[in-house]
């Protein structure tokens, strides 16, 4: 027992870079330690008897600083490094002027004065066990007494082993400022545990998951410490793991196995007591076989809280004054319904606010907005470039960055793109300086790589500051035909997520910008997913007229629509939908279910009984008017089976539940719909649904999207059956 423990000893020294000094024995160990001028000699007494006087001097007149400890515990030395390497080093400093940095980087985007509070937003959880039992489905309202930096602390601290923690939001709505109060809630002196933080970025390098989480493991800890001690120490809960902007390293281009790779690289850190948290815009990945097979066929034991934030309402961001202003003045409110400008409009002086309501018909907010940002940035920076010319600069770098499909760089190629590209622009304004102030061309260039638009990310890549303003940047590239200008094939240089966070921006343009952008996307062959289309006519008020085939929606409200001439859904799904006063005609669907919808306030139009449909299939839905039964009153007078010969034994909802277990029949398995319905084909999809629908009353399915859950009330069920 006492070799085992020496040889512990030995290798978690020897890992933290010491090395065994000739004088250990079985009674102490001497590990010694230089790094630059600091030379260090650590005294461990296995036997607290042993006289180590002499060899302590020794060191001591050689120059070395000497500690001695007698050894209790091996986790009593663990911490004891982890402290003297980790907490109490400028590392723990840092984590608090990494807050600061974030905040000020916030406030240099709002108007003297401002300052800068974060804002709550109602959220869902769904937190399963080590051993994927639900253990808590709730929603919580932003007026909550408990707000979703709270809730992450407290399963931080309350959950015992390792735990893995999701936070989804739309594109803009608070993943980044939420990681970040996540790290500024940490003291490290306190908790004992030093974060390690890292936003996630595309550049022209390698984009294999693993290897940058190694780089920036080498970027953000001293030399000193090894690759394999940070990794440890993350799965031993000390180094909690957050990751901002998982999804920026997949794009539509993103294979199957890329994902599965990044997924598997968490996952493997998924032991022990490992805290890692990660944020992502919403997206499908979550709800993917590839994801649910990662969770469910790891051999790890790890919790999952899995957190969506909704998006804010405006009553979030301002005070009832402001509201009221913006109320009485018929402000649209489609034009403000940002974070980004939600932000600013709580900053701003109130009568500027009365000011920009009154002239709603002069200027859009939008551009206030910017031609505010840009005009301070030329008396902050001294900067002799207009409006429109700063503006220019960055619409160029947003096409380079489409090109090379990337959303950062290094300083100082981001610099040499300025200087390079925009020759004439800058030479011009160099004229315009006074002897006394001109720069150098160096420094006006330093000066751009500092804009207001761009942010150094923390690795030392520079890339645009927010998702609004790349989007803005993209879709005045398309409007003013730049892209076009400069690219005979354009259409193949605008990647998918970028064409995405124009969209997202250009809801709050006026008509005509969104009716030009809408127009480009419309008739060039972009090829991109068909969700994107589906987003693009609904998000710029359209109605849906076109085929949508293998779509996907979910998670969303949809109000207005009609699901009418025009349109033809083949293939597609659409799951967790809140649909208000819509309009269904049936015949415009082929092989397209709803998944766990609610309808509010929605008809069918032009369906008739003994017209044939081809399944509109409806599984666990409801409506708070007659929608969903008048929907599966024509199917059952409209079913056809086949004849198949066999005699299938009636579907109960035992054979279903039976469904959402691992093949062990004994640990639960989240399990998607498209499963269970290839399952059950054989089956009529009234039927399915009639057991669906029951099995979510009673509270033994809760559904999260396309993807179905057993409750612990299931469980229970079955054994006592």
């Amino acid at each position: 027992m006492e070799l085992e423990k020496i040889d512990y000893i030995d290798n978690l020294f020897l890992s933290y870079n010491y090395q065994l000094a000739r004088q250990s024995n079985d009674k102490v160990r001497v590990y010694t330690l230089r790094y630059g001028m600091y030379h260090a000699a650590e005294f461990i007494l296995f036997d607290k008897e042993y006289d180590i006087s002499e060899i302590k001097k020794e060191y001591s007149e050689l120059g070395f600083a000497t500690d001695v400890r007698i050894l209790s515990e091996n986790e009593e030395i663990e911490e004891y490094l982890f402290e003297g390497f980790f907490i109490k080093t400028p590392l723990g400093n840092e984590l608090k002027n990494r807050y600061k940095q974030f905040v000020n980087k916030q406030l240099q985007n709002l108007p003297e004065g401002s300052t800068y509070e974060y804002i709550n937003s109602s959220f869902d959880l769904l937190l399963q066990d080590d051993n994927q039992n639900i253990i808590e489905d709730e929603y919580y309202d932003s007026e909550s007494q408990i707000n979703i930096i709270e809730k992450i602390n407290q399963l931080l601290s309350n959950v015992k082993g390792a735990i893995f923690i999701i936070i989804e939001a739309p594109a803009g709505f608070g993943k980044t400022c939420t990681a970040n109060e996540i790290l500024n809630a940490f003291s490290p002196n306190e908790c004992k545990q030093l974060p390690f933080f890292t936003e996630l970025s595309r550049n022209r390098e390698a984009r294999v998951f693993k290897h940058i989480l190694l780089n920036e493991i080498d970027e953000q800890f001293p030399n000193g410490i090894k690759q394999n001690i940070v990794i440890e120490q993350i799965t031993k809960g000390r180094i909690p793991l957050i990751i901002d902007g998982f999804d920026e390293l997949i794009s539509k281009e993103s294979n199957k196995e890329e994902v599965e790779s990044m997924l598997t690289t968490i996952i493997e850190l998924l032991k022990g007591d490992a805290k890692i948290i990660i944020t992502s815009r919403k997206t499908a990945i979550f709800n993917s076989d590839e994801f649910l097979n990662s969770i469910y066929d790891s051999k790890n034991e790890f919790s999952l809280a899995r957190f969506e934030i909704k998006e804010p309402k405006i009553e979030n961001w301002l005070d009832s004054d402001r509201i009221e202003v913006i109320t009485k003045g018929n402000f649209p409110v489609s034009q403000i319904a940002n974070p980004v400008l939600l932000a600013y409009l709580r900053n701003i002086d109130f009568d500027t606010l009365k000011e920009y309501v009154d002239n709603k018909n002069d200027v859009t907010l939008i551009d206030k907005y910017f031609d505010y940002l840009l005009k301070r940035e030329q008396q902050r920076q001294n900067l002799k470039l207009n409006s429109e010319e700063q503006l220019k600069i960055f619409r160029k770098l947003v096409r380079f960055m489409s090109e090379f499909n990337i959303t950062a760089e290094s300083k100082e190629t981001i610099k040499d793109f300025i200087k390079d590209y925009n020759q004439k622009l800058i030479q011009d304004s160099l004229k315009l300086y006074i002897a006394e102030e001109k720069p150098s061309i160096e420094d006006l260039i330093e000066t751009l790589s500092n804009h207001v638009f761009l942010d150094r990310k923390p690795n030392g890549d520079v890339g645009i500051v927010n998702d609004f303003i790349l989007g803005h940047l993209v879709g005045e590239n398309l409007i003013y035909e730049k892209y076009q200008e400069h690219y005979d094939n354009f259409v193949e240089i605008i990647p998918q997520d970028f064409a995405i966070k124009s969209v997202d921006s250009f809801k709050i343009q006026n008509k005509e910008n969104k009716e030009a952008l809408w127009q480009i996307y419309n008739v060039e062959d972009f090829n991109y997913e068909v969700t994107f289309y589906f987003d693009l006519d609904y998000n710029f008020g359209k109605q849906p007229g076109r085929k949508y085939e293998n779509l996907y929606v979910f998670d969303r409200e949809i109000s207005n629509l009609k699901f009418s001439t025009g349109c033809m859904f083949q293939s597609s799904a659409f799951s967790s939908i809140i649909f208000s006063n819509c309009e269904f005609d049936l015949s415009n669907f082929r092989d397209t279910s709803f998944q766990n919808c609610s309808f509010y306030d929605c008809h069918l139009i032009n369906s008739r009984i003994g017209q044939p449909y081809s399944d509109f299939a409806l599984f666990a839905c409801e409506s708070n008017n007659n929608f969903v039964s008048d929907v599966m009153y024509l199917f059952e007078n409209n079913q056809i089976n086949s004849e198949t010969g066999d005699i299938l034994e009636p579907l109960d909802e035992d054979m279903v539940l039976r469904h959402f277990f691992q093949v062990d029949g004994i640990k639960p398995r989240a399990r998607k719909f498209s499963y269970i319905k290839k399952s059950l084909s054989d089956y009529p999809e009234k039927e399915i649904n009639k057991v669906f629908d029951s099995l979510k009353s009673k509270g033994f399915l809760h559904f999260k999207d396309d993807v179905g859950f057993i409750t612990r009330d299931a469980i229970h069920y079955l054994k006592h059956k």
